[in-house]
């Protein structure tokens, strides 16, 4: 199972276009040093490109023994000895390689013997190729760091997707059943109102599901998921309750957590109004500024009663903003008036869309 993997990553291009460039930089210094020595650019040129294309296919002769050696328990332990023992036996063979053309071309300087040049050359490509192991290893290391950095923002990344969709499947039993506890209530004096709130809460079930898989989602479709939700309570109360709906073209193309406003909707509803004399009211308004989205729920009510922010539905929302604006993000719930306002302001696109 593991050689299609190596296969893979020894023909990377990425690794070979390195390598290259590696090899054509020290090829260009060995040829000046050799135009300097044999004062015959020719000459230098002939040498410069079978010592330094032989170096070139050694070096991946090289990276094909480290990826093989890699799957070894002993390799870890002893890869110092391992390649101080393979680059000399790489440079013992270059040299010997390269004094076969230098012999069969006549290109050798007379003042040096076949072995003095073997000897020099041998020490000088160890070095060469001990300094391409250490930043084959070296680029290796920094290549799994990163891929570790990326496995683990995508690890964390995944874990609050999950905690995301678990916090909006929350949503749906919590509201499901607030709405048949207004349906029941409506039952014995009211039939066909409470039958008009079953079918719109049809609707509306019908649009959650949906969108059941989004957990971030436009601001205008989570407005017409609100408009749903105001439907069943238009329904139920009648002209005791006044709505409005407010939002620029700017702030309905920003993207939000799917379902955010349900809640403070939910609480204004159950909470506020039941604090306070009807006719109610109950606004929203969204601005755009830059980057920023700014989204305000106003509702009549007494910020003081008892009740007001508690439950499932106000806790949602502030775990949610954390996991989707860290700190990044500010939710208040303030009171004047007699009119009772949940303020987000939500900096930049959420996370994890």
């Amino acid at each position: 199972m593991s050689e299609p993997i190596d296969s893979k990553r020894f023909f990377h291009p990425s690794f070979w276009k390195v390598n290259f460039l590696v090899w054509f930089g020290f090829g260009v210094i060995a040829l000046l040093i050799r135009y300097i020595m044999h004062q015959d650019l020719g000459r230098a040129f002939g040498l410069t490109l079978a010592a330094e294309t032989l170096g070139f296919f050694l070096s991946g002769v090289l990276r094909l023994l480290f990826l093989r050696l890699e799957r070894l328990p002993f390799f870890r332990a002893n890869i110092v000895a391992i390649a101080i023992v393979v680059t000399l036996l790489t440079a013992i063979v270059q040299s010997g390689l390269v004094q076969i053309v230098i012999r069969s071309t006549g290109w050798a300087l007379p003042e040096w013997n076949a072995a003095e040049r073997w000897v020099l050359l041998a020490l000088l490509m160890w070095l060469v190729y001990l300094a391409w192991t250490l930043g084959y290893f070296w680029v290796q290391a920094e290549v799994a760091a990163r891929d570790e950095r990326i496995r683990a923002a995508e690890s964390e990344a995944e874990s609050h997707r999950l905690e995301a969709r678990l916090l909006r499947a929350q949503l749906d039993p919590h509201f499901l059943f607030n709405s048949l506890n207004g349906i029941g209530s409506e039952i014995s004096p009211h039939p066909e109102t409470a039958g008009n709130m079953v079918r719109e809460l049809a609707d509306y079930l019908r649009f959650s599901l949906e969108h059941r898989h989004e957990v971030i989602t436009s601001l205008a479709v989570e407005l017409d998921a609100t408009a749903a939700y105001l439907r069943i309570e238009k329904t139920r109360f009648g002209d005791r309750l006044q709505t409005r709906v407010t939002a620029d073209q700017a702030a309905r193309r920003m993207l939000v957590p799917s379902f955010l406003l349900q809640p403070l909707i939910e609480n204004a509803v159950k909470h506020g109004f039941s604090s306070v004399e009807p006719p109610w009211s109950l606004s929203i308004s969204a601005s755009a500024v830059g980057e920023d989205l700014r989204i305000e729920v106003t509702n009549s009510g007494d910020s003081r009663h008892p009740h007001h922010g508690s439950g499932l539905g106000l806790e949602s929302i502030r775990r949610r903003l954390n996991l989707h604006y860290p700190g990044r993000h500010r939710f208040e719930i303030t009171e004047e008036s007699g009119l009772v306002t949940a303020r987000l302001i939500l900096e930049g696109p959420p996370c994890f869309a």
